[in-house]
């Protein structure tokens, strides 16, 4: 009997538009199906990629040209059917190949991963009931004891460990049919522990009832809905998240929690695992393939329910999920910087939307996006205007810093004003914490020539290099190029050079000058660089072995922890003026959101702000914590730009190695979207091109336009047309086209 030929479409994870056709192996044939990760020839190389259809037609190509698939990786593994068309509607409206979308989408990437298997020891039933005696050595005897310990068995290793036997002994004694060694496939851990789940519900205030109460008739309807909670810090958004869980759960449903930063993710887990136990996963880019892979097998077998992670968890498989919760919504980490760049926000919205789920919102100072939608009805809006318990929001006080070199020329700190002293050591006698907040890390911002001016900028970026103590180097932040300090002026020969600016490195040794005799602890990308770095930082800061906690935006939000009572910001200007429409908006948020570390328990909190500009709206209205006050301010501004909400941009980035080839070439491809754009210029114009405000990095160099309008699906359609025109040039591949629709920086 002649069996037909199947065909699989395979989407590559290589940055190519389409799908390609392949032949499928007859040993493949019964478990070939959309969503399975296979190898397969690519040119002249291999490449990894999904399948997105399996059928019996033929393409119109000639048979010899139909390559066959080469294997099925992680034979276990398949992308849901659900994610596959999410991630074609992210390839749709992300301009993004459909290939990388699929492997964003897929929870283990495109790897190739078997289930982990560990020798484990069984006494056998024959010695357990056996009377007669049989000759052993005293270790053999030892490992038989301990099993008679352990009627469910051992791990091999953990047994050889707990005697200090090697497997030789054991192994012969199941040659003997002593004890039984089998194979068992085990899970790999994800760093965090599991506590039993013992807390109970809290009791809630009228506020939080009444934002549940509407959170659940918003379950409880067939319409899916998206609300956006609007609490100021310390409102308890986190108890809502918890009983709105609890409801989905208590009905068979799952849920998915986003958080803005790995860093916060220990604490999340750690609350979320004491009210709901094992139920609760962890996901997000630091744990291993393995882990990942264990993960999927969980959330497959119904033992976990609720996902908690980074960005990327928006796409965890979970079955019946009912409720995806993105706690800091406003947070720009929540947009990958990397083709597909999608918004974990917007992509948890319209999976919620396909497949009926409700989307809470969670911020105390939700982007300006957000909030307009709130208000105009896109979005359902919840407040929680107090702090639990009506605790009050910490009182925030404003150093003028040229007033303060002007008055105190002689303060005994460069980088703390004397009133900001004071309140620090008030705190630390009262026996209280402090939080110390910069947006910068290293220990100087630059190098420069006091003679010519000069400053010592990166070799592949139009950067300044950051000075760093540990290991005396200079390093630029975006490539991560390090030269050591140079002796002199590479200019004019001058030295010394001499060093200026602000960063976490630098407040961390002024601090330690200043307070010897407290406990420093120093959150930023240096001290972060192990991959369970989060944990143990989480252990530290829950046991409070610190008095200073000093660091940058990772510590600015999320924490709650009620030994801090004073937060200092010795400089507030770092994000207030970066070439973003959006620079007000982070500045605010970000000062917002880090004063409302302070005073969560029963001490009030104070916050110091040291700036230069003490009279920008920003920082007028983060310290009066007057978040409307601000978005009625902000949006005004955004009006009159035609700036988002009242707009949509699509951002198109031009890099290469050559500065003029470049720029020639960019202007070309902006051409055509020019002149795409014409007919449509009453609603769609193009802005640019023009040099990016980074206009180097890594060795390349970067041009940029910007589409803007109200049709995002026309804005598209010409970009994609443009591509394809200027796809037809002789030169097109001497620069790369990257397309972010939604961005969230221009720089």
């Amino acid at each position: 009997m002649h069996v037909k030929t199947l065909y699989a479409d395979i989407a590559p994870e290589d940055p190519v538009e389409g799908t390609f056709t392949y032949k499928v192996p007859p040993e493949y044939k019964n478990v070939i199906c959309p969503g399975k990760i296979v190898l397969a020839p690519f040119g002249s190389r291999v490449t990894r990629g999904c399948v997105v259809r399996v059928s019996q037609d033929p393409p119109a190509l000639p048979k010899e040209a139909i390559k066959p698939l080469l294997r099925i990786l992680s034979p276990d593994y398949t992308v849901d059917p659900e994610l596959l068309e999410l991630a074609s509607w992210m390839s749709e409206y992300y301009c993004a190949p459909l290939g990388e979308c699929l492997s964003c989408v897929s929870f283990i990437g495109f790897q190739d991963i078997k289930p982990k298997h560990e020798k484990w020891v069984l006494l056998s039933t024959s010695e357990a009931t056996s009377a007669a005696p049989v000759r052993r050595t005293e270790k053999q005897q030892a490992v038989l004891d301990l099993l008679s310990q352990h009627p469910d068995g051992l791990p091999l290793t953990e047994l050889c460990q707990r005697l200090g036997v090697t497997p030789s002994v054991v192994e012969r004694l199941a040659a003997r049919g002593l004890v039984q060694i089998s194979s068992v496939a085990i899970r790999r851990k994800d760093d965090y522990s599991i506590p039993l789940a013992h807390d109970l519900p809290l009791p809630l205030s009228e506020y939080q009832r009444s934002a549940l109460t509407a959170i659940r008739n918003g379950l409880s309807s067939e319409e899916n809905t998206t609300f956006l909670l609007h609490g100021v810090t310390g409102s308890g958004k986190t108890e809502v998240y918890l009983q709105s869980i609890a409801y989905v759960v208590e009905r068979g449903g799952s849920a998915i929690v986003l958080v803005p930063e790995i860093s916060l993710t220990p604490q999340t887990v750690e609350r979320f695992r004491r009210r709901f136990g094992a139920l609760v996963g962890v996901y997000h880019s630091r744990l291993t393939p393995g882990q990942k892979f264990d993960l999927w097998h969980e959330i497959k077998r119904g033992e976990c329910k609720i996902v908690i992670g980074a960005r990327s968890a928006v796409f965890a498989p979970l079955p019946n999920l009912r409720v995806i919760i993105v706690d800091e919504e406003h947070e720009l980490s929540y947009k990958q910087e990397t083709s597909p760049r999608y918004h974990a926000r917007d992509v948890a919205i319209m999976r919620a939307h396909r497949i009926g789920a409700v989307v809470l919102l969670g911020s105390a100072t939700p982007s300006i996006e957000s909030y307009w939608k709130a208000l105009n009805g896109k979005f359902s809006l919840l407040t929680l205007p107090e702090r639990i318990d009506k605790r009050p929001l910490p009182e925030v006080e404003i150093i003028d810093l040229g007033a303060e070199i002007r008055e105190s020329p002689s303060s005994e700190s460069l980088v703390f004003a004397e009133k900001t002293l004071e309140v620090m050591r008030d705190t630390l006698a009262a026996g209280n914490q402090v939080l110390v907040f910069l947006n910068r890390r290293g220990f100087f911002n630059f190098a420069f020539c006091g003679n010519c001016k000069h400053t010592i900028s990166c070799k592949y970026c139009d950067v300044t290099l950051t000075f760093h103590k540990v290991g005396n180097v200079l390093r630029c932040h975006y490539c991560g190029y390090t030269m050591p300090v140079p002796s002199q002026c590479p200019l004019c020969g001058s030295e010394p050079l001499s060093m200026v600016g602000l960063g976490t490195q630098r407040v961390e040794d002024e601090l330690q000058r200043l307070f010897p005799e407290y406990r420093i602890f120093r959150i930023d990308l240096d001290t972060m660089l192990q991959r369970t770095a989060h944990v143990q930082l989480w252990n530290l800061i829950a046991t409070n072995q610190f008095d200073i906690l000093v660091g940058t935006q990772m510590i600015a939000k999320g924490l709650h922890l009620e030994g801090i009572t004073a937060v200092v910001v010795p400089l507030a200007d770092v994000s207030l003026f970066q070439p973003d429409f959006r620079s007000a908006e982070r500045a605010f948020s970000l000062l917002t959101q880090v004063a409302g570390r302070a005073g969560r328990g029963i001490v009030p909190g104070r916050v110091i702000i040291q700036t230069y500009i003490p009279y920008h709206y920003a920082i007028q209205y983060a310290q009066s914590h007057d978040y409307v006050g601000f978005y009625q301010k902000e949006v005004r501004v955004r009006k009159v730009l035609r700036f988002p909400p009242f707009s949509r941009l699509i951002s198109i980035l031009g890099t290469g190695k050559d500065e003029e080839r470049t720029e020639s070439l960019f202007r070309r491809f902006t051409t055509h979207l020019e002149n795409l754009a014409f007919p449509h210029r009453d609603s769609v114009n193009l802005l640019g091109p023009t040099p990016a405000p980074l206009a180097r990095l890594e060795g390349r160099y970067r041009w940029r336009a910007l589409l803007r309008g109200h049709n995002a699906k026309l804005m598209r359609d010409i970009v994609k047309q443009a591509l394809a025109r200027f796809e037809q040039e002789k030169e097109h591949r001497r620069i790369q086209i990257a397309i972010d629709v939604d961005p969230q920086d221009l720089l």
